[in-house]
């Protein structure tokens, strides 16, 4: 349905561009996007009605509730000069990059008809920003230049603004700057280290339209805007994932362990688990301790026994000599 429409409204167009001339701008189209979700800035989209222009007071409030949040770590102010919601819908397709990330963003918003924007807006943007969400560093980029740009690794927060030369008014002059412009915008925030970034996209200085385009249906890239308003206010990049924790079971040892150290000969559990085996135990020590009594016994007396009857024989000669020595004394007195 989307595709069939595109292309009715594409004729509607060409019979427009056939017969009309170009007049200057009184109104431009706008692009908010953030990686991370910025709550609150949808309400501005609900709100919207696309046949009405948005004044500008309403727009920069948005702008500045759409930074406000101070939820990203790079903040691109994007400058189209001459750009006007026509081109959405002729060059689509040359709006590679841009389509890409707004696809991947987590919040998204876009107004077709935005009353006149001041020239020195985005520097205005940058003050607020950093005012309130800790930024230093500003970067100013042609946006037809890649050589102004020199990539960064540290982490702090910068708003970076870039200015696009003013659109040609031939058809294919125009494309080709289409497809210029946003191969250099996929160079730029592709080579910014954090992907958390808050763009906008707008034109602050108008250039020409056709006189009727007011009465043209046109939407911006509504493939992907009508499904942002339907998911409503989501976080889509949130890393770190919201999933219930694990469950482990309880450690189980795959051997009981003993209940102490020392495995001890008095636990009860140990004696009757083991009760036969110390009884044969136990007597086969006693009767060893018995044997050995009576053993030993027996040998120290037969060593007593032994040691009496040497010594016996040894003294036997001494005393029958000094007996007869005794003897001989008596013989010897009565001669």
């Amino acid at each position: 349905m989307q595709t069939v429409l595109k292309y009715l409204l594409l004729i509607m167009c060409g019979s427009f561009c056939a017969s009309e001339e170009l007049q200057n701008q009184t109104n431009v189209p706008a692009i908010f996007f953030s990686y991370k979700l910025t709550p609150g800035i949808l309400k501005y989209q609900e709100d919207y009605d696309r046949a009405v222009t948005l004044p500008r007071d309403t727009f920069i409030e948005a702008a500045e509730k759409f930074l406000g949040v101070c939820n990203a770590d790079t903040y691109v102010f994007i400058n189209q000069p001459g750009l006007r919601k026509l081109d959405f819908l002729e060059f689509e397709t040359e709006f590679v990059s841009l389509q890409r990330y707004i696809r991947r963003s987590s919040t998204a918003i876009k107004f077709e008809k935005v009353d006149l924007l001041p020239q020195d807006l985005y520097y205005d943007l940058a003050e607020f920003v950093k005012e309130y969400c800790n930024v230093d560093q500003v970067l100013n980029l042609r946006g037809n230049n890649t050589e102004d740009f020199q990539p960064f690794i540290d982490s702090e927060k910068r708003v970076i603004i870039i200015e696009y030369p003013k659109l040609p008014e031939d058809t294919n002059e125009r494309k080709e700057a289409f497809r210029h412009y946003d191969k250099y915008l996929r160079t730029i925030l592709a080579q910014i280290p954090s992907p958390e970034q808050n763009v906008i996209y707008t034109s602050l200085n108008p250039g020409t339209t056709l006189a009727h385009e007011s009465i043209i249906p046109i939407q911006i890239f509504p493939d992907i805007f009508d499904i942002k308003s339907r998911v409503g206010e989501v976080e889509q990049n949130n890393r770190v994932l919201d999933v219930p924790r694990l469950s482990f079971n309880d450690y189980t040892p795959r051997f009981s362990e003993p209940p102490s150290e020392y495995v001890s000969i008095f636990d009860s559990q140990l004696i009757e688990n083991n009760r036969g085996l110390l009884q044969l135990i136990f007597t086969i020590l006693v009767g060893y301790i018995l044997i050995q009594f009576f053993f030993t016994k027996k040998t120290i007396v037969d060593e007593k026994i032994t040691n009496k009857k040497d010594n016996v024989k040894q003294t036997s000669p001494q005393l029958l000599k000094k007996v007869q020595e005794i003897q001989k004394k008596p013989s010897q007195q009565v001669s």
